[in-house]
């Protein structure tokens, strides 16, 4: 979930994102999940299939 919240962040033209919740849990989930730390590896990985910025 990390990942996927972050991947976007790291493009220059991206200030920001907006994670939709419906639930007082899932905001508890996001939040402990936007804190988590993504591995340097999946972004050099992703780079590499031309995935990422």
């Amino acid at each position: 979930m990390r990942a996927a919240m972050a991947f976007p962040l790291r493009h220059p033209a991206v200030a920001g994102i907006v994670v939709g919740m419906r639930s007082a849990q899932e905001v508890r989930l996001d939040a402990t999940a936007f804190s988590a730390r993504v591995p340097a590896r999946l972004w050099s990985d992703l780079r590499d299939e031309g995935l990422s910025c």
